[in-house]
């Protein structure tokens, strides 16, 4: 393999990593983050969904992506892709499903490294919106954000948030804060109904 080869080899890998896993935002070595998702050291955090609320649109970007990152998004595969698409979110990841729940994660930009910024994690139950996995937008390695999300059953999920001390190595955030999430009957909302924080 020619030298060039190989180096455009070794950034299309790099690149990909930044996708490789289910709703697990790669993050990387660098300097410390100072915390800022206050609403996450809420024992029960406030309620920010509403019953039959639209989908919100991506927030706009000043710049355009890069078009490496963007080629590496997923396509639309089901019909709350679509939907999300048409809000202008790109999908990030493959979707996790279960007991008619559907968890999309989508994104409205990247960083130079192609890690998703801005983005936020959807919920659907049999098709309907329930809500957001946030009260707000999240970046990749920056304290608040959705690291994993964990289908408990029918009805409850729980979802795992990084969290950064100002000392932290932002590969390596030294705590996580789980909170669990219940689906309300009826009309489906999504409601966090507990938060806990444990250390590594």
């Amino acid at each position: 393999m020619r030298a060039a080869d190989t180096i455009r080899a070794h950034r299309r890998v790099r690149i990909a990593c930044a996708f490789s896993a289910v709703m697990v935002i790669i993050p990387a070595i660098g300097g410390s983050q100072a915390p800022g998702a206050s609403w996450l050291d809420q024992a029960k955090p406030r309620s920010w969904n509403e019953p039959a609320q639209e989908i919100p649109a991506a927030p706009g970007q000043e710049h355009a992506a890069d078009p490496r990152c963007r080629a590496l998004t997923r396509p639309a595969e089901i019909e709350e892709d679509k939907r999300l698409q048409e809000r202008g979110w790109d999908l990030v990841g493959d979707f996790r499903g279960g007991w008619q729940v559907r968890i999309i994660i989508g994104t409205a930009g990247y960083d130079g490294m192609c890690r998703p910024r801005q983005y936020q994690g959807f919920v659907f139950v049999h098709g309907v919106f329930a809500g957001t996995l946030s009260p707000d937008v999240m970046d990749s390695r920056t304290d608040g954000a959705l690291d994993q999300v964990h289908l408990d059953g029918d009805g409850r999920l729980t979802a795992e948030y990084r969290r950064y001390a100002a000392s932290d190595p932002l590969c390596c955030p030294s705590r996580t804060t789980s909170v669990v999430f219940d689906i309300a009957n009826g009309t489906p909302v999504l409601r966090p109904v507990s938060a806990s924080t444990s250390h590594h």
